[in-house]
């Protein structure tokens, strides 16, 4: 059996374990991710506490790949961390993409945080072109501690499908898959669509919403001193920056806890 909690940030919705990483084979993490015969989720953080304000996130998606670096599952992370482990309102959560220093305040909610985590810079490529049908997107490629391409159009659902398909089934450019974001200004807000490799599309994502605002501020569409925000499916993100570094805002939300065993496979999970 494995003790879990269900926590999300903006409907992107993670399940969170402390057991060893080697534990979560593909088959695992696809098992317990199945929204039919599992708990259901965008993916799984396994988290093990280094020290008094220190713990290690590894993240998979929903089909069993690793990914470097997930912005809403750090932030669940962090609340977990301070919910579980009673850690202080500063606490740094380690990645495969390296630290993420994370500011924690109590939510509106019981069971929900604010929490704005430092990303670290971004690496900005040359534009490109994706093909995709009778579609021809000009992207920014922006790394994040995993790779995104920023498109400034806004498709429908079926176009957003067919370019995160394409760009994900082995594509010269992006040989080890990459997020999509679809962005379109709106107002003072930057209305955004996300495909994720490994997932599809999601209702957030937060190295993609950095990603976005790096790539307005790249392009000059807004003052590079000035917050955006970043309005996902799911809820909107602040970012900003700050001594070089971006900075991310926003949501994490303890859903509930459980047990759960993989009933399919006949094993404890």
């Amino acid at each position: 059996m494995t003790d879990f909690a269900k926590f999300h940030g903006l409907g992107n919705d993670f399940i969170v374990v402390e057991q060893s990483v080697e534990a979560w084979t593909p088959q695992r993490v696809q098992a317990i991710c199945d929204r039919h015969l599992g708990v259901g989720a965008d993916g799984v953080l396994v988290l093990e506490r280094r020290g008094e304000d220190r713990l290690r996130m590894v993240v998979f998606n929903q089909d069993g790949s690793r990914p470097q670096m997930c912005g809403n599952g750090v932030r669940c992370a962090a609340a977990y961390a301070q919910s579980r482990w009673k850690m202080g309102d500063r606490l740094t959560v380690e990645s495969d993409a390296g630290p993420r220093p994370c500011e924690i305040t109590p939510g509106e909610q019981p069971g929900s945080w604010q929490v704005n985590v430092a990303m670290g810079p971004a690496t900005i490529g040359e534009r490109d072109t994706l093909h995709v049908e009778d579609h021809a997107f000009t992207y920014t490629p922006v790394d994040m501690g995993n790779p995104h391409a920023v498109i400034f159009a806004f498709p429908g659902d079926r176009v957003v499908d067919l370019a995160g398909e394409a760009a994900n089934a082995g594509h010269p450019d992006f040989d080890q898959g990459v997020n999509l974001e679809f962005v379109e200004a709106r107002g003072d807000e930057w209305r955004t669509s996300v495909y994720e490799r490994g997932v599809g599309r999601t209702r957030a994502c937060g190295t993609g919403a950095c990603a976005v605002a790096a790539a307005i501020w790249h392009r000059g569409l807004a003052p590079a001193e000035s917050p955006v925000v970043v309005a996902l499916p799911g809820g909107r993100l602040t970012i900003e920056t700050r001594q070089g570094q971006i900075w991310m805002q926003g949501p994490a939300e303890h859903v509930f806890t459980g047990m759960y065993r993989n009933i399919r496979s006949n094993e404890d999970a």
